[in-house]
């Protein structure tokens, strides 16, 4: 757990954001100006339900009431929920979960996997790829329809996750576009209307009302307001996905007068969007996707999961910290003269290569260093192929935690065809979250961001035609 106060900065009224991510879950309090007065992190835990692998969230919530109570003299007024798309829950009349919320990475077992992808809809309709394990939340959702009829009977709401974390600090039911139209099978971007699965199953009918992530779901409960020293009025907004609030934060604070730029949101996903881009020839086998930003707008999208694969090819190193071990340009520099390659897909988790096995070639000095430094190649080549894929060839706004590591920042704006910025806050997708919660009320920060210098930009090209030579190779054999 990590954390800080400024005691300083609490004139208020002032926002906590919670951000349930798929590594970590986060709580952080944000100025209305966008300082971050304090935060709190955990380790998202997870437990091994009888049929799957399954997300604490009893203990999330627990975790969650422990630091709101310290936070009460911060003059909190407003609650804004984050979380992964990938994921609901499934509520009874009691109010009861019916089954506890599913991890994500477990797979969907045959029979169930093969008959839903026979019913799925067209990626057309949804701009919604097929993907691997739990990753469609559709297939979640089928899988308890057919294996437990019953259960799946006393499911009165379904609940996106973002608004799960919204309905326990409220009690209020609702849904909200960016979880829906997030890869879920459940959504039409271009219709902005439940997808036909979602209709002829009678799924659509146990979401909650469609709403604004911005609009107030409902106030704190009692309860929680009695165990955490809050006012009973604060208010619990809807909620949002969490790489969408990062997208808002560039939305609504880029300046005006220019064009926005692409967003590389980085974490355990890299996710590359285009704001406004073209939905023509996105490749659905290829993890690309068309997301739906807060204003229900098709969002061209690719992704892969960069985090965690940066750990496996370094053999277990944090990706939040890849920028701490003592390596510099010219590790990356002999990594590349030496013709060492990381080869996707080291995971099972869709991405642009999903036929092809992960593969290290090459390195001759096995070191914690050059596999870092590899570690960052791989990264800024998969980063490239993605923004190349939903042809964002303008300038590029990179946030999260590669916005932190100027060699990764410098890598990708070797190889980007325009000039390339790094978010200078903390994260854009708690200020972006932040920033929605006053949607309306005030002007939202401007995008504080800084111009990225390209570095070792002949090496990197030559480096990029090598390594694509080689995956060409790999998918051809």
């Amino acid at each position: 757990m990590t954390g800080r106060r400024d005691h300083n900065a609490q004139n208020g009224p002032n926002c906590a954001v919670l951000d349930v991510g798929k590594s970590f879950a986060k709580l952080s309090v944000v100025a209305p100006g966008g300082a971050i007065l304090a935060e709190r992190r955990i380790a998202t835990p997870t437990f091994k339900a009888p049929l799957y692998d399954a997300i604490d969230t009893d203990a999330i919530f627990a975790w969650l009431l422990k630091q709101l109570a310290p936070f009460a003299d911060l003059n909190i007024d407003r609650i804004m929920p984050v979380a992964h798309g990938a994921a609901c829950a499934f509520i009874d009349d009691a109010g009861e979960l019916v089954a506890p919320v599913q991890d994500y990475e477990f797979a969907i077992p045959e029979p169930f996997a093969g008959e839903y992808a026979q019913i799925r809809p067209a990626f057309e309709e949804t701009l919604s790829p097929a993907l691997p394990r739990g990753l469609n939340l559709g297939a979640q959702i089928f899988w308890l329809s057919r294996r437990d009829p019953q259960a799946f009977a006393r499911v009165r709401h379904i609940i996106p996750y973002p608004q799960y974390w919204a309905w326990r600090l409220s009690g209020a039911i609702a849904s909200e576009v960016t979880s829906l139209g997030c890869h879920s099978d459940l959504w039409s971007p271009r219709e902005a209307r439940f997808s036909s699965l979602a209709r002829t199953e009678g799924w659509a009918g146990r979401f909650g009302p469609v709403k604004s992530a911005w609009e107030t779901a409902g106030a704190l409960s009692d309860d929680i307001a009695r165990a955490t020293g809050l006012s009973p009025g604060t208010r619990v907004h809807v909620g949002v996905h969490d790489s969408n609030a990062a997208l808002a934060a560039l939305l609504s604070g880029w300046p005006a007068d220019r064009e926005p730029p692409a967003l590389l949101s980085t974490g355990t996903w890299f996710i590359a969007m285009a704001p406004g881009g073209t939905l023509d020839g996105l490749q659905a086998g290829r993890d690309c996707l068309g997301a739906v930003d807060v204003f229900g707008r098709p969002l061209p999208c690719a992704r892969f999961m960069g985090g965690r694969a940066f750990e496996i090819i370094t053999g277990g190193t944090p990706a939040m910290n890849n920028g701490h071990l003592d390596i510099d340009a010219h590790t990356l520099s002999d990594v590349m003269h030496d013709a060492a390659l990381a080869l996707p897909s080291f995971l099972d988790a869709g991405g642009p290569y999903p036929g092809l096995r992960g593969e290290i070639r090459g390195l001759k000095n096995d070191t914690p260093q050059t596999r870092t430094a590899l570690g960052l190649l791989y990264q800024a080549l998969l980063s490239t192929t993605c923004l190349d894929m939903i042809q964002s060839g303008r300038d590029l706004l990179i946030e999260g935690v590669a916005a932190r590591n100027p060699l990764l920042c410098g890598l990708i704006a070797a190889l980007h065809d325009g000039p390339v910025y790094c978010n200078a806050a903390t994260s854009a997708v708690t200020t972006g979250a932040a920033a929605l919660a006053r949607f309306g009320e005030a002007m939202p920060p401007r995008v504080l961001h800084r111009r990225v210098k390209p570095l070792l930009i002949q090496d990197m090209r030559a480096y990029r035609g090598l390594w694509a030579s080689a995956v060409t190779e790999a998918v051809a054999a």
